[in-house]
Parts: C-alpha cells; sequence; structure tokens
C-alpha cells in the first residue's frame, strides 16, 4: 500500500511507503509517528524566519545583516541581505540592520505592516537636500516605534531634533541609541525613561542642555556614555556621577573641564575607560584616576607631546594601556568609538 502525507502545509513532502508484506501494523505505526515528529520539527525550523512585506514597487531601502555580536555593534561590518522591497524572509537568529533609503521617509507607514521584530537596528541619517524635505525626519519617529523589538537607533549626523525623537516612548528592547552631531540637545531624555535596558547613549557635536542630563540616573542599565563636544560644565557632570554603572565614559573635546572634574569621575567605580582628549586634565589627576581603576585612557593631548619624564609617569599609572610614542592628528572620537557607521 502507497501512501503519501503532507504535514501542516509544510513545503517539504513526507513521501511514506509502506509494504504490507514487509511492515507489520505496529511497526508501521510507530514510522509514521516519528516521520511526524520530524515534520513538525521542520515546520518550526522553516517558522523562525522573519517575514517582512514592504511595496513591490519600490525599495525603502538596504536589510543587512551584522557580523559579530551585538557588544559589538558600530565596529561591525554588515552585509547586504536584500533591498527593502515586495515580499522579504529573514532569518530570526541574525541581527539585521535597516538602512533606510531617501523613499522610506516619504513613506514611512510601510513600517506598519512588519512584524515588531522586523530588524535590530535602524540608522536614521536623512539630510534634506530641498526646503521640501527639511520636514521629514521628526515625523518618522513614530512610525519606527511600532518596531518595538529595535535594539539600537543611529540618528548621527540627522535631522531628527528632540521632540521629534521624544516622541520614540518606551523601547522595551532598545539598547543603544547613538544621537550625535546633530541637533539632540538632551530634552529628549525625559520622555525616554522607559527605555531600562539602554546600555549605550551618544550625544555630541551640538550643546547639550546640562539640566536634562538629571535624567540619566533613570536608566538603570546605562554601560557607555558618550558626551563629546557638548558643552559639558560641572553641574552635567554630577548628574553623570550619579550613574554609577558607567564603566566606559568618553567627554572628549569639552574643553572646560579640568581638575574639579576628579572627584566627580571617581564617584564612578566601575568606570574603567575613559577619554578625556581634548579636556584640561593635569597629569596629577590622570595618576589619580589610574589608581582607582582605569585602565583604558584618552588623554587629553597626545602622549608624544607630553615630557619623557611624564611619559613614563604615565607608563607606571596606565600600565596595561598601550601608548602611542607617535604624534597623532585630532581624531575625534567619533570615528573611533562603538558608533562609527558599520558598513562604510
Amino acid at each position: 500500500m502507497n501512501c503519501k502525507l503532507k504535514y501542516g502545509g509544510c513545503a517539504a513532502d513526507i513521501i511514506v511507503v509502506m509494504q504490507k508484506s514487509c511492515f507489520h501494523t505496529v511497526a508501521s505505526s510507530a514510522l509514521l509517528l516519528v516521520l511526524l515528529c520530524a515534520a513538525e520539527k521542520l515546520c518550526w525550523a522553516k517558522a523562525s524566519w522573519r517575514v517582512l512585506e514592504f511595496s513591490p514597487n519600490y525599495s525603502v531601502g538596504r536589510l543587512v545583516v551584522l557580523k559579530t555580536g551585538l557588544e559589538s555593534y558600530g565596529r561591525c561590518k554588515g552585509k547586504l541581505l536584500a533591498e527593502a522591497r515586495g515580499l522579504i524572509k529573514l532569518p530570526s537568529d541574525k541581527l539585521i540592520k535597516f538602512e533606510p533609503s531617501a523613499a522610506f521617509y516619504r513613506h514611512p507607514q510601510c513600517l506598519l505592516k512588519l512584524p515588531a521584530n522586523a530588524f535590530d537596528f535602524i540608522e536614521l541619517r536623512f539630510m534634506a537636500m530641498t526646503d521640501e524635505e527639511s520636514s521629514l525626519s521628526d515625523p518618522t519617529i513614530p512610525f519606527v516605534r511600532r518596531i518595538s523589538g529595535l535594539k539600537g537607533i543611529d540618528i548621527e549626523g540627522s535631522e531628527i531634533t528632540d521632540k521629534g525623537l521624544s516622541q520614540l516612548g518606551a523601547m522595551p528592547e532598545l539598547r543603544y541609541l547613538a544621537a550625535g552631531n546633530g541637533f539632540i540637545t538632551g530634552s529628549c531624555l525625559p520622555h525616554l525613561i522607559g527605555c531600562k535596558k539602554l546600555e549605550s547613549l551618544r550625544f555630541g557635536g551640538t550643546l547639550v542642555n546640562n539640566d536634562y542630563l538629571r535624567y540619566l540616573q533613570n536608566f538603570p542599565c546605562l554601560r557607555q556614555l558618550g558626551l563629546t563636544n557638548v558643552n559639558l560644565s560641572l553641574s552635567g557632570l554630577e548628574h553623570v556621577s550619579k550613574c554609577r554603572a558607567i564603566n566606559n565614559l568618553d567627554i572628549d573635546a569639552n574643553y572646560q573641564i579640568d581638575d574639579k572634574a576628579l572627584p566627580l569621575m571617581l564617584k564612578l567605580t566601575n568606570l574603567r575607560t575613559l577619554s578625556l582628549k581634548g579636556t584640561k586634565i593635569s597629569l596629577k589627576a590622570l595618576e589619580t584616576l589610574g589608581k582607582h581603576g582605569i585602565i583604558s585612557i584618552g588623554l587629553p593631548k597626545p602622549f608624544a607631546s607630553y615630557s619623557p619624564g611624564e611619559q613614563r609617569r604615565l607608563l607606571k599609572a596606565f600600565p596595561y594601556y598601550r601608548f602611542s610614542a607617535k604624534p597623532t592628528g585630532d581624531v575625534d572620537s567619533y570615528n573611533e568609538t562603538m558608533f562609527a557607521p558599520i558598513t562604510r
């Protein structure tokens, strides 16, 4: 007796050929049960894909798979998977980043058709080329909020404002937010305190309102903080000092920061990586920081600019850090840290 079995609408057919003369009834039932179990596992495996439906008529961007883990976001490279057009199937066990094109900003409602876990990261870096386009960035945020499984949002250099970013609200899975070199001043922070898993935050390249930094302590998982070239004041740094979980702090290019900031930095007892490029922190203060657990240090000026005696003191203060004896240019920390572009 020949029988053909299709199970659960799965793409693979299970063909079972049973010969009466070769199998007893009990053996046949056992074999059928084993095959049914195998078919069920196959269907579950096929169901582990994320199915995304975009317009078939135009692309709204690119979908990229990241090659390394979540902790390396920003320094890892990605590989193009597909254009965001038509029906797309993406692996659920990979980290996926969406890089919207200009068309997305005219059709942000395309996100409404997607599942909450459609992708893990989004990079919003649209810059208007005409007056007509100048108001396109902020309206995308309510639609981005629809992808509640997002782990990272990068709006570096975009035209998104505090008012726009405030519409993001509570994102339960958000770990990374990069918002430098644009229009973010920090007034969005009280509207984001529902993002309780936020681990890494970067502002920079604009004047931040130091008073709003008081809301940073509402992010209990905050480990990495970048406040580069934001006119950081002692009062702002005092708010930062209350975020005791921080282990990586970048306050480059805040030229008014001097040794008065030392007691505040010492309150960050978990701090291991600290960048002070372009500040007025003295050598004596650096030595004190070295005694309090700082392993990796970005010096206020290039290592080669210190005298031989000063260099020896720095090497003693930070024995595990490898300093470069060659003069270096003024490289902004944005080009060195975790929020650098992934695929460029």
